[in-house]
């Protein structure tokens, strides 16, 4: 990390969500640079979230996060990207945090994750929060059903739906794209009038909803987080054209059930 693209973060409509944070710097942020930055969240023992060298750390790292507010925090991208999502996120990355807590403090003999820690871990990575106010929108993503999705429905995107980035693995993803980028998706309902609102009250207002269904325990199991192909999102690639939506290498169809 040796440079400050700062003209894609601009420019790219996958960055919007966190453009407001990244602007806190003009380079790649040192521990000087975190250390002086406002406290943005708290874990949800209370602790101030700070982000702070790996090697600071010698607990686990949700534990850490959890009781003393300390997210190891290495100075790569990818580390950064998930200082930005605390930034943009606050009480759902706590949420997360607070779900991962909850599952180890009820079975700390086991040495299995399990599967909703394993969605927590998938959606904290490489997920994307998709609001719509048009359910028949989202049965077009469920059903991989690309083309319509994303060329016929063109004009539903930022009206009807759209895809906000959360794991942070995938901002990282999108400094070099390349065919074959996929993320694990949240379809969550909002009302029409959600799209007309800034971006920032967008962010607050899916923060809340995400938030409260992480704390009901409504993530389970990876199966719940249906598979987006982002670069297929309208404006987050270059060449979107009927051949790149045709390739069903990346735009797969939907796997027909086995017969019985």
């Amino acid at each position: 990390m040796t440079h400050w693209p700062s003209e894609l973060f601009n420019q790219h409509p996958a960055f919007t969500p966190i453009k407001a944070h990244l602007a806190m710097f003009s380079a790649p942020p040192t521990y000087a640079d975190w250390a002086q930055t406002p406290v943005i969240a708290h874990s949800a023992s209370g602790a101030p979230i700070r982000f702070v060298p790996s090697e600071q750390i010698t607990e686990y790292y949700e534990l850490a996060v959890y009781r003393h507010g300390h997210v190891a925090t290495r100075l790569n991208w990818h580390d950064t990207f998930n200082a930005m999502i605390w930034h943009a996120f606050p009480r759902s990355k706590s949420a997360l945090n607070a779900m991962h807590q909850r599952i180890i403090d009820a079975n700390p003999e086991d040495k299995v994750r399990g599967a909703a820690r394993d969605a927590a871990t998938l959606f904290d990575e490489c997920g994307l929060i998709v609001p719509y106010s048009n359910p028949a929108l989202i049965e077009l993503l469920e059903q991989h059903e690309w083309t319509a999705l994303f060329m016929d429905q063109r004009a539903a995107w930022g009206a009807q739906i759209s895809a906000i980035t959360f794991g942070h693995a995938n901002f990282e993803n999108l400094l070099t794209p390349f065919i074959g980028l996929t993320g694990k998706c949240w379809p969550i309902a909002v009302p029409a009038d959600f799209f007309v609102l800034d971006i920032a009250a967008q962010c607050q207002h899916l923060d809340a909803q995400l938030s409260a269904l992480i704390d009901a325990d409504h993530l389970q199991k990876p199966k719940q987080l249906p598979a987006l192909p982002y670069l297929g999102v309208p404006g987050w690639y270059t060449q979107q054209d009927h051949a790149f939506y045709a390739n069903e290498s990346y735009f797969r169809p939907k796997r027909k059930a086995a017969s019985t």
